[in-house]
């Protein structure tokens, strides 16, 4: 059974550009139906207006913000019917571009009609001026993978996504092995340090959707007001080399009604000496804090943390391998 929305126009098959006039119920319904299931809390608001937005009169989608994120990008019309869409996000970097989105209904799949979209969005990024296109995909859809392989998209690594609520919580053991260097606070003038040991740590095009900033770790007076007016805090800490670098690095970011979001960094050079004491004093914190539930971003190759974290009753959620193609 097709469930998305008939086309104004059902003499047009193929691709084209995304109209918001009348394409938007028909483009949320479809990414329910592909995506229902692996959607996170923050998916399945976005999603939980669909069938009244179906009602609406169009301005009201213009003003929409889950309209906002869909206005740039293509959709797949046969029959009449949208039955693919791919979606296209700017960054704030110029030049870079992200793949969002990219569904086909069950009953239209291996056509090529994802292969052709995707043509299209290398071409819209073209005529932009863009030099890269990245995207994410579920690392276990070799299907996507080998498609977007075969475009010349290059990995650059997969992270998985860790949860656990603070009441399942297990704390970590240590001994004087894994003790490691002291474990002290960041510094307010060491946010630059922090910045270089996250590069070092986790290739930029990992963070997602933004690369990092460099002043992601300053805390200067109006970043402090800022959070506070918006129910954020976060607290960081690192531990040092003999000669005062910064090699490990762990943070919990909390905001008023979402979950604890938890970074571990540890040096190349450093790690299999510092995850164990790092992920054990953010678990101590955690345990101090509000009951929510809390999560973490980790590279899915580092065995020694998701030893570590299912030692701390995480459960993996997803793993995402990011994905990215560079225009000449």
């Amino acid at each position: 059974m097709i469930v998305t929305a008939p086309s104004q126009d059902q003499s047009k098959n193929g691709p084209r550009a995304i109209n918001l006039n009348t394409d938007i119920p028909g483009i949320l319904r479809l990414l329910e139906l592909v995506f229902g299931k692996s959607l996170d809390a923050e998916g399945q608001r976005m999603f939980a207006g669909t069938a009244a937005a179906a009602q609406s009169p169009a301005i009201l989608w213009r003003l929409s913000p889950a309209a906002a994120k869909l206005s740039l990008g293509f959709v797949w019309e046969a029959d009449g019917r949208i039955v693919g869409n791919v979606t296209v996000l700017t960054t704030e970097m110029p030049g870079r571009y992200l793949v969002v989105n990219v569904a086909v209904h069950p009953d239209y799949r291996r056509q090529g009609i994802a292969r052709l979209l995707m043509k299209q969005v290398e071409n819209l990024v073209r005529q932009r001026g863009g030099n890269q296109i990245l995207l994410q995909v579920v690392k276990q859809n070799s299907a996507a993978v080998d498609l977007y392989k075969s475009l010349n998209y290059s990995t650059i690594g997969s992270m998985t996504n860790w949860s656990t609520s603070i009441s399942r919580l297990r704390r970590l053991d240590l001994n004087l092995e894994s003790a490691g260097p002291a474990i002290r606070e960041l510094k307010r003038q060491e946010w630059r340090d922090a910045y270089g040991l996250d590069r070092q740590a986790l290739h930029n095009d990992l963070h997602w959707p933004e690369q990092l900033k460099p002043e992601a770790y300053k805390r200067g007076f109006w970043a402090n007001v800022s959070n506070f007016l918006n129910g954020r805090q976060s607290e960081t800490w690192v531990t040092s080399s003999g000669q005062n670098q910064l090699v490990g690095l762990a943070q919990i970011s909390t905001e008023w009604g979402r979950s604890h979001e938890l970074t571990l960094r540890v040096h190349p050079a450093w790690q299999g000496r510092l995850e164990r004491p790092l992920l054990a004093k953010l678990i101590r914190r955690l345990q101090q804090l509000p009951r929510r539930n809390a999560h973490i971003e980790h590279p899915d190759n580092d065995e020694l943390v998701n030893a570590l974290l299912q030692e701390a009753n995480f459960q993996p959620r997803r793993t995402l391998t990011h994905m990215r193609l560079d225009l000449a």
